[in-house]
Formats: structure tokens, sequence, C-alpha cells
């Protein structure tokens, strides 16, 4: 059980649903979207949500039959003590993995635009040392600071991409609706990636006083998700259009550069923009980071989590260092989330619904 001075609000299950999913992807979704559906890529992001909505809708009913436990907890009830255990601990190497590739993602852009000459081992290890201090504060400090920096981070961000407006082209959208069965499907694994997130709900909703409240809270936090990415996508296409896009790597970050009005006081644009990014990395980073230590608490069966938070700063650091370049780091996604994320996601939420609906099972009520 959860104790009582532990708890979440529904406006902070938003803030955790937001600032979780918008991590790294936000830079690269443009492109990869349009290598897959063309000019149709703005349009696949709404279906992509409404998938997505349906998955965490099932988490959310899961999290409703067992209120204030979360998945570690009521996984042994359902499935039994040692599957649930060993269920818990792929999550947790789902969640160690997931830290890895956007701290290392975070390191090529850094390297690539800001700190030039900086070891990618000193920029990786700082971007992890960081995030120790909020997850050591547990989940009351994360809620805390998702809720301070939403602000922060998207009113600048709105601010920032307005000027750029007056580039777009937007002929640049046709053709539209051409052949987008096909476009969707193979669409669905950048989407899936760039979605992901909001399965930690199996978590945080477990923090909740009434977890019924979640869900309203969760659908607006995707639904707020959904339509950014929505914009940011049709900014970059009607800017660059859909072969330049394709080809771009960072085209948010290029679309911001691309700005250049008269008279505007800010030169680098470019460097707020990749500051706000950081932020945001820096909300996903924690909140994965903090579902990875209560699980090996709950493995381990320990009454904190924090203990955990230092000894794993140098696994998730060599994890990090794993790949060789870029390309490779890009690939991460493609050959875990893809498989192994997609049956943690999508898979076990509904098998352990299904099988605590026939076996009838609940947690004790409100």
């Amino acid at each position: 059980m959860i104790r009582n001075n532990d708890t979440i609000s529904p406006y902070q299950i938003s803030m955790i649903v937001i600032m979780t999913i918008i991590g790294v992807g936000v830079f690269s979704l443009p492109a990869q979207l349009a290598k897959t559906a063309g000019s149709d890529c703005w349009f696949i992001i709404p279906i992509g949500g409404l998938i997505s909505m349906v998955f965490m809708n099932i988490i959310l009913l899961l999290n409703n039959r067992f209120p204030r436990k979360t998945l570690p907890e009521y996984a042994q009830n359902i499935i039994g003590k040692i599957p649930g255990k060993i269920l818990t601990a792929l999550y947790a190497v789902y969640s160690i993995v997931f830290i890895a590739y956007e701290v290392r993602v975070v390191n090529e852009v850094i390297k690539a635009f800001l700190l030039f000459r900086t070891p990618s081992e000193v920029v990786i290890l700082s971007m992890i040392l960081i995030s120790t201090y909020a997850v050591r504060g547990g989940v009351e400090c994360i809620a805390r600071v998702m809720e301070i920096f939403f602000p922060l981070l998207f009113i600048p961000l709105i601010l920032i991409l307005i000027p750029g407006v007056t580039d777009i082209e937007i002929s640049n959208m046709m053709p539209v609706f051409y052949n987008l069965s096909s476009k969707i499907f193979i669409s669905i694994p950048a989407l899936a990636i760039s979605f992901a997130g909001y399965e930690l709900l199996l978590y945080y909703v477990g923090f909740m006083e009434n977890p019924k409240k979640a869900y309203k809270s969760a659908n607006i936090g995707l639904i707020f998700i959904t339509i950014t990415y929505v914009i940011i996508t049709i900014l970059c296409l009607t800017v660059f259009g859909v072969n330049l896009l394709r080809e771009s790597i960072w085209p948010l970050l290029a679309y911001v550069r691309n700005i250049n009005l008269p008279g505007l006081f800010l030169e680098r644009l470019d460097a707020i923009m990749l500051a706000i990014w950081l932020f945001t990395v820096f909300t996903t980073i924690i909140s994965i980071y903090f579902v990875l230590t209560y699980s090996l608490s709950k493995i381990l069966n320990t009454k904190e989590q924090k203990q955990f938070v230092l000894p794993l700063v140098p696994v998730i650091y060599f994890i990090a260092l794993i790949p060789d370049n870029i390309a490779q780091a890009r690939e991460m996604p493609d050959a875990f989330f893809k498989y192994f994320g997609s049956i943690l996601v999508f898979v076990v939420p509904s098998l352990l619904l299904i099988i605590a609906r026939i076996r009838k099972l609940r947690g004790e009520s409100l």
C-alpha cells in the first residue's frame, strides 16, 4: 500500500503524462513520420493519439480495480508473487534502457549544437547525476517539478514557434490523404515511441487518493500532447516541405534556426529552444527513473526507493555509452521498444485486466 503522505493530485497526473511523453521524440518525430507517411505525416498523429488513448484507458481501468496500489503490488495479487516480481523486473529493465536512450540522444544533440569538444562521458554522467536529486525526493517531489516546469517550458515554446509562421507554405501539405491506410500501418512504430510514457500510470495512479479522477486528467494530458505534436509537425512540414523534412535529423531545431525576423531582439532562438528541450527531457528521465527505483524496492522488499538511485547511475551510464554514434543510438527504439516495449505497454496491462476480471479480483474500496 501507498503511504498517506505519498500522494499526487489529478492535475499533477496530467502534468506527469505531458512532461513524461514529450521527451527526445518531439525533436525528430516530424522527420520520422515524413519518411513513412509523406505529406500526411500531420494527420497520422491524431490516429496514434487515439490508439494510445485506448491502451492508456485500459491501464486506468486496471488501476481502478486496485486503489492505492501500484503495478508491483497488484500484479502479485493477479498472477502470483513470483510471476509478479518477474513482471516488475521486466518493467525495470524497460525503464533503465528507456533512460539510457534519452540520455544518449541528449548527449548527441548537445555535442552537435552546444558543447562540441566536451566528451560524451561528461555530458551523459552530468545528466544522470542531475536527475538523481529529484528522484531521491520521491513521487511528490517529481510531481511538483512537473507542475512547476510545465508553464515555464510551454509558454516560451509557443512564443518561439510563432515567428516562424511567416515562412509556411500550405502547398507543402499536398497531396492529402493519399494511400492513407498503408501509411498508418508503417508509421505505428514511430508513433508508439513518440507517445511512450503513459504506461508509467501503472505506477503513478497508485499514488492518487481517488484513482477515478485519473481518467479525465490523463486523457487531457494525452490530448494536449497530440495537439502539440500536430502543430509542430504541420509547422515543420509547411516550412520545409516533405522532401527536406525527410532528410532532416532534428527538424524542430532546424525550424527554429530558420526563423529570421528583422528587429528580433533574441539572435539565438535555437539556444533557447535547446534549453527548453533539455528541461523536457529532464522531466522525462526523472519520471522513468523513479519508476525504475520504485520497482527495485518492491522486488527486494525495501521500504524506500531512494537507496537505489545512486547505485543505478553507473548502470545507466554504461548502457548509454553502448551505441557508437547517433545512428546506432536512434536504432535503440527500433531494436528494443518495438517488440519488448510493445508487449509491456500494450499486451501486459490488457492481460492483467482480463485475468483480474475473470478471477473477480479487486483491491480494497476507498
